[in-house]
C-alpha cells in the first residue's frame, strides 16, 4: 500500500510569449515514494495574438538583429494580455484550494509583468519563489534542479510569506 504525501501542493508555472506549462509538486495525491518528483499538470493555450519570437529580445539579441523582428509594442501587448489571463486562472485555482504555493519561471521581462498582474490577488500571495529563466520547454526531470532549492523547505514553510528565488 502506498502512503500519501502530506506535503502542500506547489504549482510551478513556466510561461513565455507562446504559451505556458504548469507543473506540480506535493499534494495529497502524490505518494511518499514519489515525493521528490515534479509532475506535468497542464498546458495553457497560446495567446490569440501571436508574436514571432517566444521571448522578449534582450540587449545581446539586439546586437545580432539588423532590424526589429517584432514591434516591441505588440510584444508588450501580448505579454500583458497573456499574463493577465494566467493571473486570473491561477487566482481562481488558488481561491478554490487547488494549490497552496506557487513558483514562477519566466524570462525577466515577462516575469516582471506576470508579478504585476498577480499583485493584490490570492495567487500573488502564494508565490514562494521566482526563477528569471524561460523554462517553458523543459520537461519534469529537467525542471526539478531549477526549483529544488525553493521546494526544499516546502515541508516546513508557513504559507502566506513570500520568498525571493
Amino acid at each position: 500500500m502506498q502512503r500519501k504525501s502530506t506535503l502542500p501542493r506547489t504549482w510551478i508555472v513556466c510561461p513565455n510569449l507562446w504559451g505556458a506549462r504548469l507543473f506540480y509538486y506535493g499534494g495529497p495525491d502524490q505518494t511518499i515514494e514519489d515525493r521528490d518528483r515534479v509532475r506535468f499538470l497542464k498546458e495553457f493555450a497560446r495567446p490569440k495574438v501571436k508574436t514571432k519570437l517566444e521571448d522578449f529580445r534582450d540587449d545581446d539579441d539586439a546586437a545580432d538583429i539588423s532590424e526589429p523582428v517584432e514591434d516591441p509594442a505588440l510584444e508588450l501587448q501580448v505579454a500583458q494580455s497573456f499574463m493577465k489571463y494566467l493571473a486570473r486562472e491561477l487566482d481562481e485555482a488558488k481561491r478554490t484550494g487547488r494549490y497552496d504555493a506557487l513558483i514562477l519561471c519566466a524570462e525577466k521581462h515577462l516575469l516582471q509583468i506576470f508579478q504585476e498582474q498577480l499583485q493584490q490577488k490570492a495567487a500573488g500571495k502564494a508565490v514562494i519563489g521566482t526563477i528569471p529563466l524561460d523554462l517553458y520547454e523543459v520537461n519534469e526531470t529537467d525542471l526539478t534542479p531549477y526549483v529544488k532549492d525553493i521546494l526544499q523547505p516546502v515541508g516546513t514553510r508557513e504559507y502566506g510569506s513570500k520568498a525571493a528565488g
